[in-house]
């Protein structure tokens, strides 16, 4: 695995610890965050790195106004290093098991930012009595990617409707869920119900997602093959976005369930049934092959089956 070739520069081969110190300078892009994190001093920190730096014969890291910014020879490393020091903490970890009650590890959860909404407030709940020295940390997702983060340890569990069907990826069905639409009180148009002819009459809010994978993608499809591309009278960068605009405008704004109710808890905003033909989407957790034996991740993953998970329909329980 490591180092890839031997440099031209020699000296001291570098052990773990360097690597270690190498992972969290990456991850954190800070000498100061990545020595608190490891509990060493920042001269050690910088001594790890100073070995590093003669054996590879190259710099690494660099100062920015965004911190410590790699090297292109650091990013072709970050991978096997982030796969070295993942394997060895997984089974370091394992002998001894996990104890909730008295950890201080970060979890990293990588989800849509409706989807954090969604899941942390009932996993930070959870877990305030039980592993109140657990940390979180949320990552956005990035579908491309989910594969190698997670064979990496750079995130630890995927909540998300993509469809990863990729090597090593093991995953659970948690639950299925369909959609609402969300316009004003008082839209001039719109009373109780919400008839297809009125939606496609009327102009629409949409997020513009560029990832291919991303579920909300299938709401702006069926959107324009069912009221044409003149429908959608504005594009936002943001789901978080629409609900304040939809409150203050005569759009409507359509979003899965889950979604919609929180947000229609906002002032100004109601919520109706979807009359587009939309078939529910089921929403995963995913992790790592490599992880199963890890108990930290499993009790992870029981935790969100606990609080999430929900008997499926069968059609969508045989497609998970």
């Amino acid at each position: 695995m490591l180092p890839p070739s031997l440099p031209e520069g020699g000296g001291r081969s570098p052990e773990l610890q360097h690597f270690r110190a190498f992972e969290a300078i990456h991850r954190l892009g800070g000498l100061t965050a990545a020595a608190q994190e490891l509990g060493m001093t920042q001269p050690a920190l910088s001594k790890a790195l100073g070995l590093l730096r003669r054996y590879y014969g190259d710099e690494l890291f660099v100062r920015s106004k965004q911190g410590m910014r790699p090297t292109p020879l650091a990013r072709r490393l970050a991978l096997d290093v982030q796969q070295l020091v993942g394997l060895v903490q997984e089974r370091l970890r394992a002998p001894s098991g996990f104890d909730p009650a008295r950890s201080s590890r970060t979890f990293r959860i990588s989800c849509t930012e409706v989807g954090a909404i969604h899941f942390m407030p009932r996993l930070l709940a959870a877990v305030r009595d039980s592993a109140p020295g657990v940390r979180w940390e949320v990552v956005p997702l990035a579908g491309d990617a989910l594969g190698g983060l997670l064979a990496s340890g750079e995130i630890d569990l995927v909540l998300s409707a993509y469809q990863a069907q990729r090597p090593g990826l093991s995953s659970q069905a948690l639950y299925s869920v369909g959609h609402r639409c969300l316009v004003r009180v008082g839209h001039p148009r719109i009373g109780q119900d919400l008839t297809l002819e009125r939606f496609c009459a009327e102009k629409h809010v949409v997020a513009s997602i560029s990832d291919t994978q991303h579920a909300y993608r299938r709401v702006e499809q069926a959107i324009v093959q069912t009221a044409g591309e003149g429908a959608i009278g504005l594009r936002v960068h943001s789901l978080l976005t629409a609900p304040f605009i939809v409150a203050q405008s005569d759009h409507i704004f359509t979003a899965t369930e889950q979604i919609a109710r929180q947000m229609a808890q906002l002032p100004g905003l109601r919520l109706l049934p979807c009359p587009l033909t939309l078939p529910p989407i089921v929403v995963y957790q995913y992790w790592h092959s490599r992880q199963d034996q890890d108990p930290a991740i499993g009790w992870l993953r029981a935790l969100v089956a606990q609080h999430f998970a929900q008997p499926l329909p069968e059609v969508h329980a045989a497609q998970a």
